[in-house]
């Protein structure tokens, strides 16, 4: 048996196992939903008036991305 052979034997090989894990895969679907969108309502515009309340603490000590962008 030659080289050419056993490369392209190894190969046929290879997209076997990987299509039926590709195809086992689309069969299982995700194992978590999607995740939802959180919103804090304490945070958000009045919709009567557009304002925006002030926040309960001080952002920027833990600011990582620049102003306004907190991350907890």
């Amino acid at each position: 048996m030659n080289t050419a052979t056993k490369l392209s034997g190894f190969a046929l090989g290879l997209a076997v196992v990987f299509g039926a894990a590709y195809g086992a895969g689309q069969l299982a679907g995700p194992d978590t939903p999607a995740a939802e969108t959180r919103h804090d309502p304490a945070d958000a515009p009045d919709p009567t008036t557009g304002d925006v309340p002030e926040p309960a603490a001080d952002p920027t000590s833990t600011v990582t991305g620049g102003p306004g962008h907190t991350h907890g």
